[in-house]
């Protein structure tokens, strides 16, 4: 992948997705950009995937859009910058891939909180602290084995205050068309969620809690007295592959914000979810490609050699 595509033009995919897309970028409020509001939008994504602060995108502002941008400027424009956008562009991504790949069976729901340095006064037992404030990072994984990758397929962004299996139903809800293994951990094995993976075509393997079945004839009892067999053996397998995209995250420094507006938070974890599936499709790119150059080199000796023996 590095070899194909450069800083520049990873810039020009995020921005010809975002063009040729029904995502809407123009406001009402100020006047026009010199320069195009998808190359602007892609420049402010890519520097925001590698960590830059806004002081750093000022800087290489002009090698990138030619032209010099105030770092308020991207501030303003990161801040207006609905979560939509991030999420259509992570599900565009996911889309191409898609196309290149085997049928995803297997689903591996998973969650994280960031890390922040934003600190804000509560009140706690009538004692007032300044506590640390966190934002929930929700998604829906895919896996395909063969090729070995691991694509976003749904990503929400929350507070503290939505639990795992909320987060993942929210989720699950807006999926179509799925079919296969759903995997989680204890905190996914519910009432609701499981109700909900079933009605979505997925067959539910969630690792059991310790707490007894209070619904004998619910699904999940029915799941806890299949658990010791295929159930759990499966799981073992294939349950650690969705940590892969919080290690990647927690690598390129994704999994601390410092963003103070909530908001801001929010589409800062949303971009995790986004690196994973670009970078993701430039390999499947760079891979094509690559097969697309050896057919044309096997083309042209096939040739020499029939004009050769003529």
């Amino acid at each position: 992948m590095l070899k194909n595509f450069s800083a520049s033009s990873i810039v020009s995919v995020l921005a010809d997705t975002l063009r040729n897309s029904s995502i809407t970028l123009v406001t009402g409020y100020g006047r026009p950009c010199e320069v195009r509001k998808e190359k602007l939008i892609g420049y402010l994504l890519f520097a925001r995937l590698c960590g830059d602060v806004y002081e750093r995108m000022e800087t290489q502002s002009e090698l990138y859009l030619k032209r010099h941008y105030d770092h308020s400027a991207f501030q303003y424009h990161y801040t207006s910058l609905s979560q939509e956008v991030i999420l259509k562009l992570t599900s565009l991504l996911e889309q191409r891939i898609k196309k290149m790949i085997n049928e995803i069976l297997l689903h591996i729901f998973d969650s994280t909180a960031l890390s922040t340095s934003v600190r804000e006064e509560r009140i706690r037992q009538g004692t007032r602290n300044k506590e640390k404030l966190t934002v929930k990072f929700h998604t829906m994984l895919g896996y395909d084995p063969p090729f070995q990758i691991v694509i976003v397929e749904g990503m929400l962004a929350s507070d503290n205050h939505t639990s795992d299996a909320e987060g993942a139903e929210n989720i699950l809800k807006s999926k179509e068309g799925i079919k296969g293994y759903s995997f989680g951990d204890a905190a996914f094995e519910t009432y609701g969620f499981i109700d909900e993976s079933l009605d979505k075509n997925l067959e539910p393997i969630y690792k059991p809690t310790k707490k007894a079945v209070g619904k004998k004839l619910s699904a999940k009892a029915k799941l806890r007295k299949v658990w010791n067999g295929n159930h759990s053996r499966i799981y073992k397998e294939i349950r650690g592959t969705g940590e892969s995209l919080y290690g990647a995250a927690t690598r390129c420094g994704l999994i601390h914000t410092n963003s103070i507006r909530e908001d801001n938070r929010q589409k800062d974890s949303l971009l995790i979810g986004l690196r994973q599936n670009l970078f993701t499709y430039l390999r499947l790119e760079a891979f094509v490609e690559l097969f697309e150059n050896l057919l044309l080199i096997e083309r042209f000796l096939n040739r020499m050699l029939n004009f050769r023996f003529r």
